[in-house]
This record gives C-alpha cells, sequence and structure tokens, in this order.
C-alpha cells in the first residue's frame, strides 16, 4: 500500500496597506536603528582621533618640560661651577699679587732710618715714654717726634741704638718697648763728681710691619 503526503502551501499577498503596517513600522525602526548605529560609530572615531589628538599634545608637552627642566638644571650647574671657577681664580690672584708684593718686599726695600735728640722732658715718670724731638734723619717718614714711636714699615729685623747723658746721682731705667712688651731694659747710675755720665744702649729685635716701637 502506498502512502502520500501532501503538503500545502498558501501564500497571502497583502492586497491593502492597512495589513502591512506592522512590517513598514518595524522596517523604518531598523533602518533609523542603523543610521544612529553609524552616527555613534562615527563619534566614537571623531572622539578617538580627538583623545589622540590630546594625547600626542601632553606627551609633547611633557617631552618639552623634561627638556626644558634639564636646561634649566644644566644652566644652574653651569652657574654654580663658574661661580666656583671665578672664587677659585679670585682666589689664586689674591695670592699671586701678595707673592708679588712679598717680592716686591725683598727686591725694592725702601731706606728706612732715624736720627733723633734732644729729650722733651728730662724729669719722666715711670710708664712715660721717652720722647727726642729734633729730628736730624727720618727717611721713611716713619718716626714721630710728637709721640716718640717709631712706626715698623716693613717687617724684618732691625737694629735700635740709644745714648743718654745724666748729672751726678741720676738714676735711669729704660728699655726698648714693642707693642707694649719689653724687648730690652737696663738700669744705670752713677755718683762720679763733676762731670755728665753718657751711657749707650744698642738692641736688635725681629718686627713685622706695622708694630710700634
Amino acid at each position: 500500500m502506498n502512502t502520500y503526503l501532501i503538503i500545502l502551501t498558501v501564500i497571502v499577498a497583502c492586497s491593502s496597506e492597512p495589513h502591512c503596517s506592522k512590517f513598514h513600522y518595524e522596517e523604518k525602526l531598523l533602518e533609523k536603528m542603523i543610521r544612529t548605529e553609524i552616527l555613534v560609530e562615527n563619534m566614537k572615531k571623531h572622539i578617538d582621533d580627538i583623545e589622540a589628538r590630546v594625547t600626542g599634545v601632553l606627551a609633547k608637552l611633557k617631552e618639552d618640560t623634561t627638556t626644558l627642566k634639564g636646561e634649566i638644571e644644566e644652566m644652574q650647574e653651569n652657574s654654580a661651577n663658574l661661580i666656583t671657577l671665578q672664587e677659585k681664580a679670585k682666589s689664586e690672584l689674591d695670592k699671586n699679587m701678595q707673592a708679588v708684593q712679598d717680592l716686591k718686599d725683598k727686591v725694592v726695600s725702601p731706606n728706612i732710618a732715624f736720627h733723633a735728640k734732644n729729650v722733651k722732658n728730662n724729669n719722666p715718670v715711670a710708664g712715660n715714654t721717652i720722647v727726642f724731638t729734633d729730628i736730624v734723619l727720618n727717611l721713611g717718614d716713619r718716626y714721630n717726634s710728637d709721640t716718640g714711636v717709631f712706626t715698623v714699615p716693613l717687617g724684618g729685623i732691625y737694629l735700635f741704638t740709644v745714648q743718654f747723658c745724666k748729672n751726678k746721682g741720676q738714676r735711669i731705667d729704660y728699655g726698648l718697648v714693642v707693642d707694649g712688651v719689653n724687648r730690652d731694659a737696663a738700669i744705670y747710675q752713677d755718683n762720679y763728681v763733676g762731670h755728665v755720665s753718657c751711657f749707650k744702649l744698642t738692641t736688635i729685635v725681629s718686627v713685622k710691619s706695622g708694630n710700634k716701637v
């Protein structure tokens, strides 16, 4: 016995617009969705482009800032080095100038000498400076006849000689003083009748420039 399957296909055509409005609405909606999706995609691409440009600008700005910072630090370092070099150069120049001055002082030593006589006060008391008022010679103009003080112009070894004459029965205590410090001292007294006694003191001292003798 043969069995047959019969399939019946029914095709219904829309004969009027009202019956197809649902499909039309869906088609329009799909079209809008597609357009919206395209618009969103374009906006996203535009935003991505802006973000990429901003990122590039920020990266360039960071790079420029780093470079500028490095240049500033280098300039500061160079400035510090320059100041150090200037200080070293000044120090070396000062040393050289002092060396030149020392050499000049040694090579071209000025003539320094003085000779004075006549004591201002014949009866000095303890602590008084014996002042010789009449200047015979004063090379270098370092002996002061008002104060009796000789100011050393150049450090070195100096020879000082003094002579006193006194009457019978008088006594004198005397000394050579440098900046308030006794360098040599002596006492002299005699009773030789009828004569004036004279005596000398000779002292060699090492003094510095500016010492008061």
